[in-house]
């Protein structure tokens, strides 16, 4: 048992180093000796450093790192940043919020007598109190914490350029047609981003061994989507699944595991908003494309006096079978309508028919009327939603909106604003 320096080890350190352990996240070198027993995970952690590695020397070249600092969070017994060393970074800082983890790195490295330049800390991401760092890594962590898009906000206020995200994770398989039909993926998000969704399974987990959880908790692992999902959030931007979890499957467990991993990059850019920052444009797009929206008279005008008016009306055969479609709740057939009719939002405005059909269609209609300068009916169309008890909410404040505008226009300033007012009462987020 020969180090690189030439010297042995003698008994009393063997002793110490096993009382220190286990040393299970990695296997730490010198010469002919070896300190480690990576267990069922062997090779894990050389496997996600050498993508580490990669992925940051395929962004930054070397006079670039000399100006960066990088830090990992949950830092174990920091293997990871020793193993980075040689790269020429200003500085190097190392987080782990268990004292024990933080001191069998130093014993080892010491018994071991391998150079050290990284700042080891014991304390979590809250304890870093607005350090900010270009490359922040997490590996091995997020699966042990009781919140990872908590995690991750907090990591984010951390890094200025760049993560990298090594984890346990579960299969998408699960992330079934049945899982998403379930999950009504409805929401005005949707209109502007894929329909993508994640999961994320929950378990309890002690405090028992070096590499679990801080305190005895329930965690959280997650699905690859969920980790974008949360990154997309968050405003990065390049995101890439270094790994999938085949991948890294194959490469590491060699299917011998069920285990599922993945490593994820992604980049900080100035010209990204994160998604709550972009709700605000997202508003203004879906509120003004539905206000632009007009339906054809033929196709609406009948549509009104049947559900609104109460009329008996005479209906062709493609608005009888619109009806149907609306009173029984089904998708609305709308292949008879011109070929200028046939986009997302015209489709959206019909299949919500179904929900109130006599306020959502005088809405159209009013609208209708309203593009075609006949204020007055159109005054008298919207005031039918707006003063009827228990009115369907979107229709109500679309048409306070279009009041608004009318009054206005008509130079009626008082109603124009008390419409105004009533519209951002309802919708405090409407475009006015």
């Amino acid at each position: 048992m020969i180090l690189e320096d030439g010297s042995k080890l003698d008994v009393e350190q063997i002793e110490l180093l096993n009382a220190n352990g286990p040393y299970t996240m990695a296997v730490w070198k010198s010469g002919e000796v070896s300190i480690g027993n990576e267990e069922g995970l062997a090779g894990r952690s050389e496997y996600f450093l050498k993508k580490i590695r990669e992925t940051i020397l395929e962004n930054y070249n070397l006079d670039e790192l000399r100006k960066m600092s990088v830090l990992d969070i949950g830092c174990n017994d920091g293997w990871i940043l020793h193993n980075l060393s040689d790269l020429p970074f200003k500085k190097m800082v190392g987080i782990e919020p268990r004292e024990k983890n933080i001191e069998k790195g130093k014993l080892v490295r010491k018994i071991l007598k391998l150079k050290n330049r990284v700042d080891y800390r014991v304390g979590d991401i809250e304890s870093l109190k607005g350090e900010i760092y270009d490359i922040v890594l997490c590996c091995g962590v997020l699966y042990h914490v009781e919140s990872i898009p908590t995690a991750l906000r907090n990591i984010r206020q951390s890094c200025s350029k760049l993560i990298f995200i090594e984890s346990r994770c579960l299969s998408s398989e699960h992330i079934s047609e049945s899982i998403k039909s379930e999950i009504e993926m409805r929401d005005l998000v949707y209109q502007f981003k894929d329909k993508i969704c994640g999961l994320t399974a929950q378990k309890f987990e002690s405090s028992y061994h070096d590499g679990s959880a801080s305190k005895t908790t329930i965690v959280n692992v997650p699905s690859t989507e969920t980790l974008i999902m949360n990154l997309e959030l968050l405003g990065f931007d390049n995101i890439e699944v270094v790994a999938d979890p085949e991948t890294y499957r194959r490469d590491v467990w060699q299917d011998k595991r069920p285990l599922g991993g993945v490593c994820i990059s992604a980049k900080i850019s100035n010209t990204v908003k994160p998604i709550d920052e972009s709700e605000v444009d997202w508003i203004i797009n879906y509120e003004k494309q539905l206000e632009k929206q007009i339906l054809p008279k033929d196709f609406i005008k009948p549509l009104f006096e049947y559900f609104s008016l109460k009329k008996e009306t005479i209906l062709s055969d493609e608005l009888k079978a619109v009806k149907a479609q609306i009173l029984d709740g089904s998708s609305i057939d709308l292949s008879f309508l011109p070929e200028v009719y046939q986009n997302k939002i015209t489709y959206e405005l019909i299949n919500n028919f179904k929900y109130r059909p006599a306020q959502k269609i005088a809405l159209e209609y009013g609208k209708l009327c309203h593009s075609q300068g006949n204020n007055s009916e159109a005054l008298d169309v919207l005031k039918r939603i707006t003063t009827e008890l228990n009115a369907d909410w979107r229709a109500a404040y679309r048409s306070n909106h279009i009041l608004s505008k009318i009054y206005k226009d008509i130079g009626e300033n008082e109603l124009a604003d008390k419409h105004k007012r009533l519209c951002l009462q309802a919708n405090p987020k409407y475009p006015v």
